[in-house]
């Protein structure tokens, strides 16, 4: 098999196909002078001397030393006493944007590429690195822009109006409805409300700050899930999780304090506390869940997980607040 057809073998964007055959390969028994000038014989056979790769008679990659390390070196030394050992490589099918992040994350010039037995097959040298550099940037650039790769995404300049109305319209049918039956959560509670009125004014209170925080998990994931299409959500919810149970202990306490010191009534300012705190906890569910679940189901974020997200959010935080009221005042 040729070098073009052994490349071809492989997926595209992996180290099978970037990696390039005309590397130096010696022995670790070899001594310095016999690769020096052995190297020197065979020059016009390699791509690139950056480094000197050490097999054994298997083939398998042992060591690796830079060229700059063979000519400072005494000659009568064997190789072996100058390899580096358990040198960074990548497997044949290993992603270029792996590739690329092992160079830079072990400041290397290039990598090289094994089989499933670790035997030496080419290396990915440090112009396609840069290549892959330059590609895997730009391409993270267009999607943080929302212009690259995906096929969910409505252009607005193309679509027909009827079309854009028809993608738009189901979502904010099914937000107004909600809407309505958030009205009708607020009339079941009309008592609770009439007995204390103070209540309906913190109910856009409660609404926003939920809302606040769900849009900002969701201005994150977008952007996150742009750069790193291979997030992993189960690691990120947990996270992003994390810093929402602290957020809302925090303003569930200032709350509490402010509302205490206004209007002198314990339970009172415990029940906006409680219901803050709950409501943007349940803002990981609109925030993240939402818009993750229509991404994978192929729905235009921007139409479906705005009016969805925005109805269940504020779904839930009326009805934990008056629940909450009801109980404990």
């Amino acid at each position: 098999m040729n070098i073009k057809n052994q490349a071809e073998a492989y997926p595209a964007e992996t180290a099978g196909r970037l990696m390039d055959l005309r590397m130096a390969v010696v022995h670790p028994d070899d001594t310095v002078l016999k690769t020096r000038k052995d190297l020197i014989d065979r020059i016009a056979n390699y791509s690139s001397i950056n480094y000197i790769y050490v097999t054994d008679r298997r083939d398998r990659l042992i060591g690796v030393f830079s060229i700059k390390e063979l000519f400072r070196s005494p000659s009568s030394r064997h190789i072996a006493e100058i390899m580096v050992t358990d040198p960074v490589a990548a497997r044949a099918h290993t992603d270029q944007e792996r590739i690329a992040h092992l160079a830079l994350k072990h400041n290397i010039k290039e990598l090289p590429v094994l089989d499933k037995e670790d035997r030496l097959l080419g290396v990915v040298s440090s112009d396609n690195i840069m290549q892959i550099l330059n590609q895997e940037a730009t391409e993270d650039v267009l999607r943080m822009g929302g212009i690259y790769g995906s096929k969910t995404y409505d252009s607005i300049l193309k679509l027909p109006i009827t079309t854009s109305l028809l993608h738009r319209l189901p979502w904010l049918l099914l937000g107004l409805s909600g809407g309505i039956l958030t009205a009708g959560i607020v009339d079941y509670f009309q008592i609770t409300l009439s007995r204390n009125i103070v209540l309906a004014s913190f109910i856009p209170l409660i609404v926003y700050m939920a809302g606040a925080v769900g849009i900002q998990m969701e201005t994150f994931i977008i952007r996150d899930l742009a750069v790193n299409p291979r997030l992993s959500f189960p690691a990120y919810f947990l996270r992003q999780l994390s810093v929402i149970l602290l957020l809302s202990l925090l303003m569930s306490i200032i709350l509490y304090g402010a509302t205490l010191f206004l209007y002198g009534d314990p339970r009172l300012s415990l029940v906006l506390s409680f219901s803050l705190s709950i409501a943007i906890v349940s803002s990981v569910f609109t925030g993240l869940i939402v818009p993750f679940l229509f991404s994978k189901l192929s729905f235009d974020p921007a139409n479906a997980s705005g009016p969805v997200a925005t109805i269940i959010q504020d779904l839930i935080s009326v009805l934990v607040y008056l629940l909450s009221a009801s109980i404990l005042l």
